[in-house]
């Protein structure tokens, strides 16, 4: 018996109401929010939704994984030990052979850090402050006093955590013995062996987030804080909408050269006029931004898998 051009239309549509898509959330902080606002969405919409944590998994004893994508929403490779980075990191390996889409992806998630983006800014030839990583505290501090010498302000940051954690401007060290003694604790307290210093620039007093999700800004928010240098609203910041498209040109070209899918470029419009993207995080929180401007990010998140899954 033959199926009529119709019947098989039919059936095919029928099939792919059948078919229920299946995605993984793989975190090791399954409770924050934006997490949480995923994981309710894609279950809400009939997405199979697992979370699993990197100790929920036995390497070699555990099932073939049958997803059609597994997300990412959590630094795991940024923190824990060097033991830890490599047990979580062979995880995701086998989490991107099985699954295929592992968003963001193992190598731009291994890379994320305020140096490769740096570095990822010279070779766009885009505009940058002038920046130090080394793990020589002699050249730290030589770069440092060279700065404060001539007057400007010097920002000292660790190499890989968000939210304004660590950031600490060094114009109120009082003298060069208390520079190197500073840099001496921070090193144990923040930088792990790894300094990071960029020339402070003078700003219009607030940065711009550019959320990005495939190549396509889906939100911007505005934030300042008049009683920090840091805008984080983690930090204390204030978050209000930005509706010019301004910088969405410049973060979508960030985000490609970082290798992101979803990420949240900071942006600091500089008194200079020039636009200093001072982060790229494929780890962004975007609760502030859902609560100043309405957009529902983790909606945006949701249907970006169903397009990307269902190609």
């Amino acid at each position: 018996m033959c199926l009529s051009l119709k019947d098989l239309r039919v059936s095919c549509i029928v099939l792919q109401h059948v078919y229920m898509l299946k995605i993984m959330i793989f975190t090791d902080n399954p409770s924050v929010n934006e997490t949480q606002l995923v994981i309710k969405e894609a279950r809400s919409r009939g997405i199979e939704t697992r979370v699993k944590a990197p100790w929920d998994i036995v390497m070699l004893e555990h099932e073939k994984l049958s997803v059609d994508l597994v997300y990412v929403p959590s630094n795991m490779l940024n923190r824990g030990s060097t033991f830890e980075l490599i047990h979580r990191l062979l995880m995701l390996k086998e989490l991107e052979d099985q699954a295929s889409i592992v968003i963001n992806s193992i190598e731009s998630m291994l890379l994320y850090s305020k140096e490769h983006l740096s570095i990822q800014m010279e070779k766009l030839n885009l505009p940058t402050p002038k920046t130090i990583i080394t793990e020589n505290i002699e050249y730290a501090y030589n770069f440092a006093a060279e700065l404060l010498d001539s007057g400007k302000e010097v920002v000292l940051k660790p190499l890989c955590r968000g939210r304004g954690i660590g950031v600490t401007m060094l114009s109120g060290i009082r003298s060069r013995g208390d520079l190197l003694q500073f840099l001496t604790w921070y090193n144990r307290s923040f930088a792990e062996g790894v300094f990071y210093l960029q020339e402070f620039k003078p700003n219009l007093g607030y940065d711009i987030r550019c959320f990005v999700i495939g190549e396509k800004v889906v939100g911007r928010e505005k934030r300042s804080n008049p009683n920090d240098f840091r805008y984080n609203v983690s930090a204390g910041g204030q978050a209000s909408p930005f509706e010019d498209d301004i910088y969405d040109e410049l973060a979508v070209k960030v985000t490609k050269a970082m290798g992101f899918k979803i990420t949240g470029i900071d942006i600091l419009p500089g008194k200079d006029g020039k636009p200093y993207v001072l982060e790229a995080n494929c780890f962004p929180g975007y609760t502030a931004l859902i609560e100043a401007t309405g957009i529902p990010i983790h909606k945006k998140i949701i249907d970006y898998f169903e397009e990307i899954i269902k190609k």
